[in-house]
């Protein structure tokens, strides 16, 4: 009886770990596509004019943005001089690159300065799979982090980046599919 348990037990285990794994490799599927960086409409500008560089800041939401705090860390770390230039009823950023910044390859031709991409720190938990308009769907809880931060990158200068010192939660719908699960 003790074995038919014990044996129970293990496979009870063993699918919660498949899951777990299922939903990582779905959710990493998503969300590390993409870079998170500062970028301009066009980076290569920075190559073909040089710096220093005014941009249009525009209309600038309150709260986070990974953009400004990407910003503020190349400003803190010393790479960039970053200010304010009146321009009619508002103000443009001027960047310049300082001594030490021209000392790093930073600035990336196609994407910007980019900090990592996000990957799956851990999964925390999931709501049962349930049907919705015909498929098989489960919210998932998970934390995430920066992976792949370049070797320049002071994680005190970026601490303002989300995923940089701490992992972050967040929770994705991920749908079931014939190959597996896919998120939303």
């Amino acid at each position: 009886m003790k074995k038919i348990l014990l044996v129970a037990g293990t496979a009870l285990v063993l699918a919660g770990c498949g899951e777990k794994g299922d939903f990582e490799k779905a959710i990493n599927a998503k969300i590390s596509k993409s870079k998170l960086c500062y970028s301009l409409q066009d980076n290569n500008i920075v190559f073909n004019k040089g710096f220093p560089i005014r941009v249009n800041s525009g209309y600038r939401s309150a709260g986070y943005s990974a953009s400004d705090e990407i910003l503020k860390g190349l400003s803190e770390q010393g790479l960039l001089n970053v200010s304010q230039q009146p321009n009619g009823f508002s103000s443009v950023d001027v960047l310049e690159v300082t001594d030490q910044g021209q000392q790093v390859e930073f600035w990336d031709k196609k994407d910007g300065a980019c900090v990592g991409h996000r990957v799956v720190a851990e999964i925390t938990g999931w709501t049962e799979p349930s049907e919705s308009d015909g498929l098989k769907v489960t919210q998932v809880s998970y934390t995430w982090k920066l992976a792949d931060v370049p070797g320049w990158v002071d994680k005190d200068a970026f601490s303002g980046v989300k995923g940089m010192a701490e992992p972050e939660e967040a929770k994705i719908v991920l749908v079931k599919t014939n190959n597996g699960w896919s998120a939303r």
